[in-house]
């Protein structure tokens, strides 16, 4: 404001010394002139060649004269200075609106309403910057030029109605530029009137908003669409849903909606990544969209949950036949680079009207079957039906009752034995908890371990563990048994926590349980997920002396060329290939693959699951180095595993073939 203030007080100076300056050159002018005038009338300048005597009279008429002339001329200089400075600040002021006129970041046009099409008579250079038309090629054409083929815009009409009436109007327009390019303008239309009060021009400023508008039309579509698939995101299925259920209410139609939940998802991006994870959801939501008429919804409302909102359904069976139809095709085989994986997903139906006239109840609904289809082996379809609202009362009861185990101590550990096969002696024991609620009784891991995956408590669960394990097998080792090692197995979650490694270390350090004696046991999704940050941290721990073993081997994506790089002593073979091995030859084969690959990378091999004696003979005859199982021992409380301890040698004895 200042610097505005300083310029104009200046230009108001500028001025009146310019007024100033041209009255003194009139008035001067004036009074030289009349004073010549004056002297030559009397005729003193000629008296003393023609012998006149002039009069005293003379000289005091045209002293008077002078007087007068000197009065007047003052006089005038006044009106002048003032009419000149009038004059000069209206030019300013002229010059200064012209000034901003072209300097504006705005495009400004005036058409001439006075003549025939109304034509531009004006153009600004921002008009040309943002047109790209020219001066020359703007003035003296209709500003419809920039419609383009936007001729039917409502717009329009209006912009034609309030010049019509002769007012002021504001209009967002489609317009284009000489390049043919669309830009948003924000046009402000204004009537410009003479003298007397007639309307002789229209005044437009034109305001380019296309980045605005570009800025408006992502927030949106990040509000309403999911940002990796383009699918529509939780607001805009609401919206759908509401729409969908109006209509089904004025028709008599139902609507159905399907929640799809991919099974074993975490296993894909654990084993090959979140980027490759990521290229399949967007597979999988191409897939889903194919696979949908124009009229229905494909959302995703989650990591690996899809909702498909299903309308004008008439009966049940109609969407089974459809929902069953998708998710026939949504099951065959995705193509990821050079990887062809294989995908299913666990899907719960609930039918409007019959389980709820609005989005919320439905798609709890529909939640509460897809619970009970994974329950129920995933892969498969459930439609909702009441009881199923337990499921999800039960789960959610679980997870806040699971929140207070560790620190109410209803955590518990047993302890499986781990067997070499040809000598039968114990090498050591693998730590798995359990929970004893004091109304539910134990709750089955398989129950309460997912749980804790999903709500990120099984990292304060995990370092519970291993912290009460090394605190146990230090406790046996004092009391004399034998030092064997103790197994505990990382979670995914667990191994992603920053600090993991120095958690360890201060676990054995708390414990004074000799490093030697402990073994960490990660699963093969776990290391294949960023794979040089994985080996790091494998060797930060391997540094500490802890063994190291690769759990559930065979149910990933495992590579060879990166699993020679781990530091790891031994491959775990997962029990679902050891349950069939003596009558399933693909599990059999892959048994054996293993066996033998991880002799090759001169590593242990173990096999879990082991329940009968057929299965420990495939095992031994093909170079199995160790078991577990229960044909040896099922988990046992700690007291119990140290009388089997004690009882080693014996127990080998009698296991002996």
């Amino acid at each position: 404001m200042a610097v505005h203030g300083q310029i104009a007080v200046a230009d108001v100076g500028n001025n009146l010394a310019a007024a100033r300056t041209m009255a003194w050159r009139i008035v001067f002018i004036y009074v030289v002139l009349v004073g010549i005038w004056i002297l030559i009338q009397s005729g003193i300048p000629i008296a003393p060649f023609v012998g006149i005597q002039i009069e005293p009279l003379t000289w005091t008429q045209t002293l008077a004269g002078w007087f007068f002339v000197a009065s007047t001329g003052w006089l005038l200089y006044l009106l002048l200075e003032r009419g000149l400075a009038l004059i000069e600040d209206a030019q300013q002021a002229l010059r200064l609106r012209d000034r901003a006129i072209e300097s504006s970041v705005n495009a400004i046009l005036i058409t001439d309403c006075r003549q025939p099409d109304q034509p531009i008579v004006y153009v600004n250079p921002a008009f040309e910057r943002i047109t790209g038309y020219t001066r020359k090629e703007s003035i003296g054409r209709n500003p419809r030029f920039l419609h383009g083929p936007d001729v039917d815009q409502p717009e329009l009409e209006a912009v034609r109605l309030a010049v019509k009436e002769q007012r002021e109007c504001q209009v967002l327009l489609r317009n284009y530029r000489k390049d043919g390019t669309m830009f948003w303008n924000e046009l402000a239309v204004a009537p410009v009137k003479d003298d007397i009060g007639e309307v002789t021009h229209y005044v437009g400023v034109q305001n380019d908003i296309s980045e605005m508008r570009r800025y408006q039309d992502e927030l949106a579509r990040q509000s309403n669409f999911d940002s990796l698939t383009g699918l529509a995101n939780r607001n805009l299925l609401a919206d759908r849903v509401r729409v969908a259920l109006a209509r089904a209410d004025r028709y008599s139609n139902g609507i159905a909606i399907a929640v799809i939940d991919l099974d074993n998802f975490k296993l894909v991006n654990d084993s090959l990544g979140h980027v490759v994870g990521d290229q399949l959801l967007k597979l999988v939501a191409e897939r889903l969209k194919s696979c949908m008429r124009a009229v229905d919804t494909v959302a995703r409302i989650g990591g690996d949950e899809f909702v498909l909102v299903l309308v004008d359904q008439g009966s049940e069976q109609v969407v089974s036949s459809e929902v069953y139809r998708i998710v026939e095709t949504f099951g065959k085989p995705y193509v990821v680079g050079d990887q062809e994986l294989f995908v299913t997903g666990s899907v719960g139906v609930a039918f409007s009207p019959r389980d709820g006239v609005e989005i919320g109840p439905l798609l709890k609904n529909a939640e509460s079957a897809m619970y009970r289809a994974k329950e129920s082996g995933r892969n498969n379809l459930q439609f909702y039906t009441e009881a199923m609202n337990a499921i999800v009362s039960e789960r959610l009861a679980l997870t806040n009752k699971l929140r207070r185990a560790v620190e109410r101590n209803e955590l518990f550990l047993h302890y499986q034995p781990l067997v070499d096969v040809q000598s039968n002696q114990f090498f050591g024991t693998e730590a798995l908890v359990r929970w004893r609620h004091p109304e539910l009784g134990i709750v089955s891991p398989a129950k309460f371990i997912p749980l804790a995956e999903e709500t990120g408590m099984i990292v304060a669960i995990g370092e519970w563990v291993l912290r009460t394990a090394c605190m146990q097998n230090k406790a046996w080792q004092d009391a004399g048994l034998p030092r064997i090692a103790v197994a505990v197995n990382i979670s995914a979650r667990q191994f992603r926590e920053k600090g993991l490694v120095q958690t360890i270390e201060r676990i054995l350090e708390e414990s004074g349980l000799d490093s030697r004696y402990l073994e960490l046991e990660v699963t093969e999704g776990v290391i294949m997920h960023d794979i040089e940050q994985v080996i790091a941290i494998l060797q930060q721990i391997k540094s500490l002396g802890v063994k190291l073993s690769i759990d559930d081997f065979g149910t990933g994506y495992s590579s060879l060329s990166y699993l020679k790089r781990f530091p790891v002593d031994r491959l775990k073979i997962d029990q679902s290939f050891v349950r069939d091995i003596t009558s399933d030859p693909d599990d059999a084969a892959i048994a054996q693959a293993v066996i033998n690959l991880g002799h090759s990378l001169d590593l242990k091999v173990i096999a879990e699951g082991v329940e009968t004696q057929e299965q420990l003979d495939f095992l031994r005859d093909h170079g199995c180095d160790e078991k577990q199982g229960y044909l040896i021992s099922r988990p046992v409380p700690a007291e119990d595993f140290a009388r089997l301890l004690m009882t080693a040698r014996a127990v080998a004895e009698l296991l002996e073939p």
